[in-house]
Protein backbone atom coordinates (compact mmCIF):
# COMPACT_ATOMS: atom_id res chain seq x y z
CA UNK A 1 0.00 0.00 0.00
CA UNK A 2 2.77 2.41 0.90
CA UNK A 3 4.60 1.82 -2.40
CA UNK A 4 1.37 2.15 -4.38
CA UNK A 5 0.72 5.55 -2.81
CA UNK A 6 4.26 6.70 -3.57
CA UNK A 7 3.89 5.55 -7.16
CA UNK A 8 0.58 7.38 -7.51
CA UNK A 9 2.06 10.59 -6.09
CA UNK A 10 5.07 10.34 -8.43
CA UNK A 11 2.74 9.98 -11.42
CA UNK A 12 0.68 12.99 -10.34
CA UNK A 13 3.83 15.10 -9.95
CA UNK A 14 5.17 13.99 -13.32
CA UNK A 15 1.93 14.87 -15.11
CA UNK A 16 1.37 18.18 -13.29
CA UNK A 17 1.63 21.23 -15.51
CA UNK A 18 2.55 24.56 -13.98
CA UNK A 19 0.39 27.62 -14.57
CA UNK A 20 2.14 30.56 -16.23
CA UNK A 21 0.76 34.06 -16.30
CA UNK A 22 -0.07 37.12 -14.21
CA UNK A 23 -1.02 37.18 -10.54
CA UNK A 24 -3.02 39.93 -8.85
CA UNK A 25 -2.94 40.32 -5.07
CA UNK A 26 -5.87 42.56 -4.22
CA UNK A 27 -6.40 44.33 -0.92
CA UNK A 28 -10.17 44.07 -0.43
CA UNK A 29 -10.21 46.99 2.03
CA UNK A 30 -8.50 49.78 0.07
CA UNK A 31 -8.77 48.15 -3.42
CA UNK A 32 -5.02 48.40 -4.12
CA UNK A 33 -3.45 45.67 -6.24
CA UNK A 34 0.00 44.15 -6.49
CA UNK A 35 0.70 42.60 -9.90
CA UNK A 36 3.46 40.16 -10.79
CA UNK A 37 4.00 37.63 -13.57
CA UNK A 38 5.59 34.22 -13.22
CA UNK A 39 6.37 31.00 -15.03
CA UNK A 40 4.88 29.17 -12.02
CA UNK A 41 1.98 31.03 -10.42
CA UNK A 42 1.31 28.42 -7.73
CA UNK A 43 4.90 28.68 -6.50
CA UNK A 44 4.71 32.49 -6.61
CA UNK A 45 1.61 32.49 -4.39
CA UNK A 46 3.31 30.20 -1.86
CA UNK A 47 6.47 32.32 -1.85
CA UNK A 48 4.57 35.59 -1.45
CA UNK A 49 2.45 34.28 1.42
CA UNK A 50 5.56 32.95 3.17
CA UNK A 51 7.39 36.27 2.82
CA UNK A 52 4.36 38.37 3.78
CA UNK A 53 3.61 36.25 6.85
CA UNK A 54 7.25 36.53 7.88
CA UNK A 55 7.34 40.30 7.38
CA UNK A 56 10.01 39.96 4.68
CA UNK A 57 8.23 41.04 1.49
CA UNK A 58 10.15 43.53 -0.66
CA UNK A 59 7.22 45.88 -1.38
CA UNK A 60 7.01 47.92 1.84
CA UNK A 61 3.48 49.26 1.22
CA UNK A 62 2.04 45.81 0.57
CA UNK A 63 3.86 44.41 3.60
CA UNK A 64 2.52 47.22 5.79
CA UNK A 65 -1.07 46.64 4.64
CA UNK A 66 -0.71 42.84 5.05
CA UNK A 67 0.50 43.32 8.61
CA UNK A 68 -2.18 45.92 9.39
CA UNK A 69 -5.23 44.29 7.78
CA UNK A 70 -4.27 40.60 7.97
CA UNK A 71 -4.16 37.89 5.32
CA UNK A 72 -7.95 37.55 5.23
CA UNK A 73 -8.23 40.98 3.63
CA UNK A 74 -6.37 39.92 0.48
CA UNK A 75 -7.38 37.94 -2.59
CA UNK A 76 -4.90 36.11 -4.83
CA UNK A 77 -6.15 35.75 -8.40
CA UNK A 78 -4.61 34.45 -11.63
CA UNK A 79 -5.75 37.28 -13.92
CA UNK A 80 -3.99 36.10 -17.08
CA UNK A 81 -2.99 32.54 -17.89
CA UNK A 82 -0.53 31.80 -20.69
CA UNK A 83 -1.34 28.42 -22.25
CA UNK A 84 1.44 25.98 -23.05
CA UNK A 85 1.87 25.65 -26.80
CA UNK A 86 3.54 23.01 -28.93
CA UNK A 87 5.80 25.62 -30.57
CA UNK A 88 9.35 25.19 -29.25
CA UNK A 89 10.32 28.71 -30.30
CA UNK A 90 7.96 30.53 -27.93
CA UNK A 91 9.73 32.58 -25.28
CA UNK A 92 7.37 32.20 -22.33
CA UNK A 93 9.24 34.75 -20.20
CA UNK A 94 8.62 37.33 -22.91
CA UNK A 95 4.97 36.30 -23.21
CA UNK A 96 4.26 36.64 -19.48
CA UNK A 97 6.00 40.05 -19.35
CA UNK A 98 3.83 41.25 -22.25
CA UNK A 99 0.74 39.95 -20.45
CA UNK A 100 1.79 41.73 -17.24
CA UNK A 101 2.29 45.03 -19.10
CA UNK A 102 -1.10 44.67 -20.80
CA UNK A 103 -2.84 43.95 -17.50
CA UNK A 104 -1.13 46.88 -15.76
CA UNK A 105 -2.33 49.18 -18.55
CA UNK A 106 -5.90 47.93 -18.18
CA UNK A 107 -6.09 48.20 -14.37
CA UNK A 108 -8.04 51.19 -13.09
CA UNK A 109 -7.37 50.73 -9.37
CA UNK A 110 -4.30 51.95 -7.53
CA UNK A 111 -1.25 49.69 -7.65
CA UNK A 112 1.33 48.96 -4.98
Amino acid sequence: MKNALKKELREKAKNHKTTMGVLSVKNNINEKQYIQSSLNLEALVNKMKFLLNGGLFTNAQLQKDWTEFGSGSFTFEFVTIIPVQENQFINYRHEILKAEEAYRAAVITELY
